[in-house]
């Protein structure tokens, strides 16, 4: 598959460098990672190259001979961002990891660092933005036929695309739920496919101001959460559920604090009353019970076992005898995100994690006063719910392949399209429509 995935990354970063808008290039690297397999990669060096990897460096030299990048006022968040791979990567010196976990940690720049910058970079302009349109709506229609196909009669293109993956994990048989199979399409895992189209479906949602054609716009929305349903996925259940409820704030954000203040009441209300704790009881809500409940004793084992990994994290040596410690298992599965990150670059690499989610979102609260028109509101708005969806689904999931990448993408375009301001955005509604037609 190797020349394959060349021809694929020629065909994509062609499209990119021969496009006007950057926004279209960011679109392109995003349809790039979700059409063909990210984890099919070309060795280059000491990282190995994927398709998003290389199209995303020739979107940042587009990026560059434009001069884009002087537009840009960098910020604390920008400076974290790359500060925790800077981190890890010592982290992971000073546990003794192996040459390959390292060979893994430098490619994590690729993944996170350089998604968020070209992000950051190329949306600096509202019409960047409405440029990412075309490609995902694309990319939305076709991902979202191909789950929802492969999950009613288990058919997939991709099913003999994964004996290529140069990495492998634990084995498992395709898994029914509800009579359905969990459809994982380009991905290696299905929860991966259901937690990347759910950003998929966020990251559109928020162009809904911008479209003129509201019916066709909703079918691209629709088919990306079906997409994601798809994976037959509690994490992305879940994170679709919270960006159809938190969308319900839009227009009425003086309701997010009392909201708020609910939330956290009848938390310490269930803790009190209950023989167990308040989040035990995301049993009752998942897709099948006993994943969701190892999913809560897990952070009861990492609390137990801080330990091991509080300054520098596990480096090559993951923790598998936690599964003893859980449930008598023979292997560990970290399904926490924080943690994982936690595990990769101590406590400190997750704090810095979760700082930068929280001074993103801390951001946007600032400035929306000032935004201007009702348009930016709504895309500023829903990225901002899709950030927060993800966050909340990823305390049950780790971020790997294309839900990573489009995380970062998604922090990147979140700093980038809260700092403009729009001087004129009504008559553009129907932008998204033209460049539809026109191609």
């Amino acid at each position: 598959m190797t020349n394959a995935t060349i021809l694929i990354t020629l065909v994509f970063s062609v499209l990119i460098l021969s496009r006007k808008q950057l926004g279209t290039g960011l679109g392109l690297v995003i349809m790039s990672m979700l059409i063909w397999p990210e984890y099919l990669r070309v060795p280059f060096g000491l990282a190995e190259m994927s398709v998003p990897r290389i199209t995303a460096l020739f979107l940042l030299v587009k990026i560059f001979m434009m001069g884009r990048h002087r537009r840009v006022e960098y910020g604390a968040v920008d400076k974290i961002v790359v500060l925790v791979w800077v981190w890890t990567l010592f982290a992971n010196v000073m546990a003794d990891a192996s040459s390959s976990q390292m060979t893994q940690m430098i490619g994590r720049f690729f993944d996170t660092v350089l998604m968020y910058f070209i992000a950051r970079l190329s949306l600096t302009t509202i019409e960047d933005m409405k440029a990412t349109y075309v490609p995902l709506a694309v990319t939305a229609l076709i991902m979202g036929g191909l789950g929802t196909y492969e999950a009613i009669t288990t058919y997939s293109p991709y099913s003999n695309m994964i004996s290529y993956r140069s990495w492998s994990w634990i084995n498992k048989p395709p898994e029914f739920r509800y009579g359905f199979l969990r459809a994982q399409a380009s991905t290696s895992v299905p929860i991966y496919f259901g937690m990347a189209m759910m950003l998929l479906a966020g990251w559109l949602w928020s162009l809904r101001g911008f479209s003129k054609k509201k019916f066709f716009h909703s079918v691209i929305v629709l088919a990306s959460i079906s997409a994601a349903l798809s994976s037959m996925s509690s994490g992305p259940w879940i994170a679709c559920f919270m960006l159809i409820t938190l969308s319900f704030y839009q227009g009425r954000e003086k309701l997010i604090k009392p909201s708020l203040y609910i939330f956290i009441f009848i938390a310490i209300l269930l803790e009190i009353i209950s023989n167990r704790h308040f989040y035990n009881l995301i049993d009752y809500i998942a897709l099948n019970s006993q994943t969701a409940w190892y999913r809560t004793r897990l952070l009861e084992v990492a609390f137990v076992n801080l330990h091991e990994y509080w300054l520098f994290g596990v480096g090559s040596e993951w923790p598998h005898h936690w599964a003893m410690q859980l449930d008598g298992r023979k292997h560990i599965d970290i399904v926490n995100h924080p943690l994982i990150i936690a595990l990769q670059a101590g406590l400190l690499g997750m704090f810095l994690y979760i700082y930068t989610h929280y001074l993103a979102i801390k951001h946007v609260v600032r400035i929306w006063g000032s935004s201007h028109g009702l348009a930016q509101k709504k895309l500023i708005f829903m990225l901002t719910a899709t950030l927060v969806a993800l966050d909340a689904s990823s305390m049950s999931v780790g971020l790997f392949g294309p839900p990573l990448l489009m995380s970062y993408l998604l922090i990147g375009a979140i700093m980038s399209r809260s700092s403009i301001k729009v001087e004129n955005d009504m008559p553009a509604e129907n932008d998204i429509h033209n460049r539809w037609e026109n191609g």
